[in-house]
């Protein structure tokens, strides 16, 4: 008889916290579309204020760098 109520709380447990996960991942999702939006929206603004075409490369290879820091080093 216990290890049924074992069973049945583990599957209890497991529903809950995959539920929970599912909320996590969709707030998570959410949040990273807005702040990225917020961004490409800052982004513009500075790039169309920049006049100089120098200014812009300049700029332009300081995110290239940012967006390739992830990638790991081969050796």
């Amino acid at each position: 008889m216990p290890a049924v109520f074992i069973l049945l709380r583990s599957l209890v447990i497991r529903l809950l916290s995959s539920r929970l996960a599912s909320s996590v991942a969709q707030f998570l999702r959410r949040s990273l579309s807005t702040g990225a939006a917020h961004l490409g929206t800052a982004l513009r603004h500075v790039w169309d204020r920049l006049r100089s075409q120098e200014s812009k490369e300049a700029i332009l290879g300081c995110v290239m760098c940012i967006l390739n820091m992830h990638k790991k080093v081969e050796n």
